[in-house]
């Protein structure tokens, strides 16, 4: 029996849809578990071109080159997965190696190639490494920022020698970034439920407050207390978040943060990192050089209906990976010979 139009558009719509979701990565790579030797370490180096190579021998850390060479290597996955939906053969073929990532004047990472992709006309992504993961965040249509805040971040601050770890202190030390609200709700939470709550919730406002001012660019340029958030529990790991900028509610910004790794049933472990999120219009990006602007966003005028359905779709959740899921299909048997582990 022949098919109708109707069906023919449905299917067009389902095949639209996975591409579009396919361009919509969470991803997570535990790097305090990842411990290469020498040879893997530099077979995954010898995958990036030479400057970035250099960039992360720069670190003098290794538990920070690690992080840095995980954030190389999961951006050049992630624009590779993009690059596979491509309708564009040469994009279909492209080198890992050649990708061309950039970075904005405010040092916001893209990809310097037009991909011409329908399904995500403004496709970005953001990274962020912090205690045990590196995290990253794409998306197809809204600017997106990801940030994550580890429990060994704030501690670090906080516990010089005769400083009390206590977050009144942690308030104290970090009052340039809160507005007067968000100290006074961290502060009645800690009352209520005690000092570990209230540090999850610092912990939850700055990661929120790095997610946005990465998105659209700046980095800590700007003054922190200008956004200030409303965060709603979803659940015990789960929540939701509206901003406030310059005492003006901005409804067409989108946020969530969790925890990661999931606690189970009695909520998030004294150890977990609070990933967010946020997802906005690309109206508020600052790129001085006009770049990333030019280059990444193909679709920039939206209904408001159209942008309501976009920062309501459902976002995809974090996934785990290993730095074995991240190598090119061409390079897994060196890595392999190298010492790598695959799954």
């Amino acid at each position: 029996m022949p098919r109708d139009d109707e069906d023919e558009d449905e299917d067009e719509d389902a095949r639209e849809s996975a591409l579009t979701a396919a361009c919509r990565c969470r991803w997570i790579v535990n790097v305090a578990t990842w411990t290469p030797a020498d040879a893997e370490f530099e077979c995954i180096l010898a995958l990036l071109p030479t400057h970035e190579r250099d960039a992360v021998r720069r670190f003098r850390r290794f538990d920070d080159r690690k992080r840095a060479v995980v954030s190389r290597l999961m951006q050049r996955a992630c624009i590779m997965r993009a690059c596979e939906t491509s309708s564009e053969a040469r994009w279909r073929r492209v080198r890992f190696d050649a990708l061309d990532v950039r970075r904005t004047k405010g040092s916001k990472p893209f990809h310097g190639g037009r991909l011409a992709l329908t399904h995500a006309p403004n496709f970005n992504y953001n990274v962020s490494h912090e205690g045990d993961y590196v995290v990253l965040a794409s998306e197809t249509h809204a600017v997106v920022g990801v940030d994550v805040a580890a429990p060994g971040q704030v501690r670090a601050v906080t516990s010089g020698a005769g400083t009390a770890r206590d977050v009144g202190t942690l308030l104290e030390t970090f009052k340039s970034v809160l507005t007067d609200r968000e100290r006074a709700v961290i502060e009645e939470k800690t009352r209520r439920d005690g000092e570990r709550a209230g540090e999850e919730l610092f912990r939850k406002h700055w990661s929120l407050k790095e997610a946005h001012v990465k998105a659209i660019g700046v980095g800590l340029g700007m003054d922190l207390r200008r956004c200030e958030f409303r965060i709603e529990d979803v659940d015990a790991e789960t929540s939701t978040a509206r901003v406030v900028v310059d005492d003006v509610v901005r409804d067409d910004w989108a946020f969530s943060t969790q925890a990661f790794p999931p606690g189970g049933k009695d909520g998030p472990s004294a150890n977990a990192h609070w990933i967010s999120v946020s997802r906005g219009p690309i109206s508020d990006i600052v790129d001085a050089n006009g770049e990333f602007l030019d280059v990444v966003f193909a679709e920039r005028r939206f209904t408001e209906d159209a942008w309501r359905d976009i920062l309501s779709a459902p976002a995809p959740p974090f996934e785990l990976l290993t730095v074995g899921d991240l190598i090119p299909k061409e390079h897994r048997d060196e890595f392999e010979v190298n010492g790598g582990e695959l799954f």
